[in-house]
Formats: structure tokens, sequence, C-alpha cells
């Protein structure tokens, strides 16, 4: 009578784990009653492990990962240079003799050193995987249990350095460092040559010792040169210190297992270090088609990072089709969209999102709605929207005002360009009525950025009109923030727009309040820049001017030539003047 390993090694860790009784218990339930009905023992069917390989064909983290679920081209051969000819635990076994035990030792020691340099790769037989993923579990909840169970399967499958890598590896899943240097150990006296073996090694040194890790993942690949595994561990660990070698190792990959898709792992690496658009790049050659949903939505996020909106919204409709119950993809789509000011088709996407959401929903969800809601001239609508961002809570708030901000220039300016300046400035004092700021001074001054726009396209009176109503824009700015850092170029604007337009003569020296306003303002800063000193000679200038010219008053005129002296001592036009004078 036959059982099937891996049906020993579930049932004991379900009965051990659901029912929590003690692993004395959970053994002799287990052994009592073995069963050669195969159709109703336990399943064998191997943990669904494709959470390991969402992001990446394998892994960098501390779990193991096989190469069957890594890259179904490198082998669908069973034989995977395990020896797993014998899967089964016969009742007989125990009885076998001392001498028989160590030569059939002896021969699957040899047998799996010469697999190890054939054309098969090796990777953890599907039994050793589960186990160790399941005993990881039963660690974490069931310590003292969990370790008689290790140790029991430890002594049953004593000649296989699969299972003694698995229970290794679900210790130092744990932390547990010191027991996974005991099993390993055990298996490396059972094979010295396995592979997994060595990758275990290699992560219990990563967590610390880049270049030691790397050791070890190079006697992995020796040994096993078609097995991906380290090839993409050693490229994940190098890359913290030296991106080009890790870059290299994958080529390496590349040429030793050319059916394996190398270019999902160069993306991985890229990610780790926040390079979107590399990362995207390194995609281009991949077909979205073949990949996983979580690698898919990488790829989606890498290009909506490096702001190629085009590509991610391809993307994302490849997304819909393939994974049509994650809405992730209308999300990023609508994201996208947005920002392209394609908003009919960025509403139908965010209008997915918001219904299958629900406490999902960001403030990057709120501020993409609102733009589109602007870009359709939904105003009300769109501030509306915009004002529920302060009460969410993540990464992106901080960020928000600026990014509406942005979006209401873009729009601004749409307007503009299609001379649309009423419409421009009805939209930007809703805005400031209904999304009020910190910084109310400037955007007043954007305010009246759109009045001298508007003015440009104007001639006569009406261009007169629009000035007077920007210079009423200004009034205000200088009344109710007369300190405001930026105050210098209104006083400029207004002081020399005044002069032009209105008193071009200056017979009624009009722009002369502006003028002494721009200079008390420049000589009260106490950094004086190019900038400054320059607005404060012209200011100079023109209050000289108004003196000699229009009042006659040469004292005045002498003090403000000398100004300009004291601010540009070469200044020709204030040295003749005082030459004149005193003549």
């Amino acid at each position: 009578m036959t059982f099937n390993r891996l049906h020993i090694i579930i049932a004991l860790l379900f009965t051990l784990f659901v029912c929590s009784v003690s692993a004395d218990v959970a053994l002799n339930r287990v052994y009592n009653n073995q069963s050669d009905d195969t159709d109703t023992a336990v399943s064998t069917e191997q943990p669904d492990n494709s959470a390991q390989t969402e992001s990446s064909n394998v892994s960098e983290s501390t779990e193991n990962v096989s190469t069957e679920t890594a890259s179904t081209e490198v082998s669908n051969d069973d034989n995977t240079g395990v020896d797993n000819t014998d899967n089964t635990v016969s009742s007989t076994e125990s009885s076998s003799s001392d001498e028989s035990d160590k030569s059939g030792k002896s021969d699957k020691k040899k047998k799996k050193s010469k697999v190890a340099k054939t054309s098969v790769a090796q990777k953890m037989s599907k039994e050793a995987d589960a186990v160790q993923a399941a005993l990881a579990v039963v660690l974490h909840k069931y310590s003292t249990q969990a370790d008689t169970i290790a140790n029991e399967l430890s002594a049953r499958f004593n000649d296989e350095a699969d299972m003694q890598t698995a229970i290794a590896r679900a210790y130092f899943r744990n932390n547990e460092r010191e027991k996974t240097r005991r099993f390993l150990d055990k298996a490396f006296a059972i094979d010295d040559e396995f592979s997994p073996a060595f990758i275990l090694k290699g992560d219990m040194y990563g967590e610390w010792d880049v270049d030691s890790a790397c050791l070890w993942f190079e006697k992995a690949i020796a040994v096993d040169s078609l097995n991906p595994i380290p090839y993409v561990k050693y490229a994940t660990v190098m890359s913290r210190n030296d991106m080009e070698k890790a870059k290299a190792k994958l080529e390496e990959l590349r040429l030793a297992v050319p059916g394996y898709n190398v270019d999902i792992e160069l993306a991985t690496l890229y990610n780790k270090k926040g390079m979107d658009a590399e990362a995207a790049a390194a995609m281009e050659s991949v077909d979205p088609h073949t990949l996983t949903m979580n690698q898919l939505i990488q790829f989606v996020q890498n290009c909506y990072w490096s702001q190629d909106d085009i590509k991610c919204m391809e993307l994302c409709l490849i997304g819909t089709q393939r994974f049509p119950d994650n809405k992730g993809f209308d999300r990023l789509y609508f994201w996208s969209a947005t920002r392209s000011g394609m908003y009919a088709e960025a509403l139908e996407h965010g209008k997915i999102w918001f219904e299958s959401a629900k406490d999902s929903v960001n403030s990057v969800d709120y501020f993409s709605l609102g733009s589109c809601y602007l870009g359709l001239s939904q105003v009300d609508d769109a501030f509306a929207t915009y004002a529920k961002i302060p009460s969410c809570t993540d990464y992106f708030v901080p960020q928000m005002d600026g990014q509406i901000r942005q979006t209401l220039n873009r729009r601004i300016d749409a307007l503009k360009a299609e001379q649309r300046f009423k419409e421009a400035l009805d939209l930007y004092k809703i805005f400031m009525e209904k999304y009020p700021s910190s910084d109310k001074a400037y955007m007043l001054y954007q305010y009246a950025a759109i009045y001298r726009d508007w003015q440009d396209a104007l001639q006569g009176d009406e261009k007169l009109t629009v000035i007077k109503q920007m210079f009423n824009v200004y009034d205000q700015l200088e009344t109710e923030y007369p300190n405001w850092e930026n105050l210098h170029y209104v006083l400029y604007t207004h002081a020399r727009w005044t002069y032009a337009y209105f008193d071009p003569d200056n017979t009624q020296c009009l722009a002369e309040p502006y003028y002494q306003k721009l200079y008390d303002y420049c000589v009260s800063k106490e950094e004086q820049t190019d900038q400054l000193k320059s607005m404060e000679i012209e200011a100079c200038r023109y209050l000289a001017s108004v003196a000699y010219f229009t009042r006659h008053d040469l004292k005045t005129a002498r003090v403000w030539w000398n100004r300009i002296l004291n601010i540009d001592p070469e200044d020709e036009n204030a040295q003749n003047a005082l030459k004149t004078i005193k003549k």
C-alpha cells in the first residue's frame, strides 16, 4: 500500500493548522488514515503561486519561486533535476536494509549531479514547493507544533534535498536563521550541487551582503545554467550597488535561456529604482497579451508616470478585455485620457471606476473628474468635485492644489487661443470664489494677465477699456497685498502702461504715483537684484523728468538723477542731465 508523500504533507499541515491539535495527534491522524484511493485523497494540485510571479517572472523576495511558474518556456519536462521517480511512501520502506538505503542515496546523489549538468533546469518539486509555503504559514502561527512537523518531515524525507531546502526556506520566511541553516546543511549533505539550496544561501546573504549573495547565486548558475532564478536574484541584489552589472547578468540569462522573457525582469529592476520611463522602454518588446495581470498593471503605471498617455490608454484597453473584473485599468485610462484632454472618453471610464471603487476613490480620481467637467465647461460640477479633494487622506492630496492650477491654466490658455477672453475671465473668477487659495495675490495677478492678453487682440477704445479693467485688478492687488513678493511686476506694468497709453506727453503726470510706489517698493528690498536696480533707475528717471520738465523743480530733479548715479555711476543720461542743470 503506497501513499503519495504530498498527501501526507498537506493532510498533516491542514490538520494541524485548521484543527489546532498537537503535532503528535496530527501525525497519528494522517498515518492511521492512509488510503490507496487517490480519488478521495487531499488534492495534489500545486498551490497557486501566481502572486510570486505577478510583478516579475521570478520574484526577488525571500520566498521560493519554482521555474515552472517563472517561465514555462524553460522546460515542460516533469524531470526537474531532482529525482522524483519514486513519489510514494511505501508501507514497507521502514524495513529496507541500511546497506540498500545507503546505496540508494549514493545512486541518487550521483544521478542528481549528472542531471544538473544536462539540459534540464533544476527546480523544487511540486511537493517541496507546496510544503515550504504551507509550513511557513503554520510556523508563523503555531511555531512549537510546526517545529515538530518540520523535524518529522525532515526525518521521513531524509534523502530528499528539495524537501530539506523547502523546510529551510519556510524557516527563512519566518526569520529563523539558525533553523534555516540547520536544514540547509542537511540539503547540502544530500546533494552538494543542488541549485535551489545555493539560491537560498544567496537569499540569506542578500539581506546585508551583496557580494557574498551574488557569489552564491553564481554557484547556483554554475551547477545549473538553465535555471533563471539565480540570474534574476543576482541582478536584483546587484542592482542595489551596480545597475550595469545587474543588466549584464540579465543579458547572460537571455543567452542561456532563449525562451525566457528577460525584458520583464529588466523592467522590474527599473521599477524598484522608480525609473518609470526606462521600465516602460524595457517592456516595449513584450507582447502585453502575454503578461500577467499585475505585470500589465505595472506596465500601465510606468507609461502613466512617464506621461506616455497614448501607450497607457492602449494598454488599459487590453487590460479591460483580458481582465474585465479589474476596474483599475478603467481608472488608469480615466487618468490618462483626462490628462490628454480626451474628456468625453475619460468620463466613460471614470464612471466605471467610480461605480466599482466605493471607498477606494482618492484625490487623483476627484481631480481627474473635476478636470473632465472643467474641460467640458461644466464649471459648477468641476469645482464642486475639486472641493472634495481636501477630505481625502491619500499621498497625492498635497500635490492637488498645484495640479488644479495647472489644469485651470491650460483651460484658460485654450479659451484665450480661441479668442474667448470673457469666458476665460468668468472661469477664473469662479475659480477664485469657489476654490480659495492661500496665495490670493498670485490669483489676482493671473486674473489680470487675462486682461493683458486680451488687450493685445484689440485696437482703439476697446483696447483702452480692457487695459483700464486690468488696472482695476492691479489697484486691488496693490491695496490688499502691498508686501507681496512679486508686486514690483505689477507696479512696473501699471506705471509704464499708464504713461504709454493714457499720458504719453506726461502733461498730467498720471504715472507718477505708480512710479513712486515702484521706487519705494524696490529700495525696501534687502537683496538688490539687477532686475530691481533696473526698475529703480526707470522710476528715478521718470520722476526726475516730471520734476524738471513738468514742474521745473530743479532741486528735486537733481535728487532723482543723483539717485540714478548711486545705483549706476556710469549712467550717461543722469551725468548729462546734472551737467545741464549746473549750466
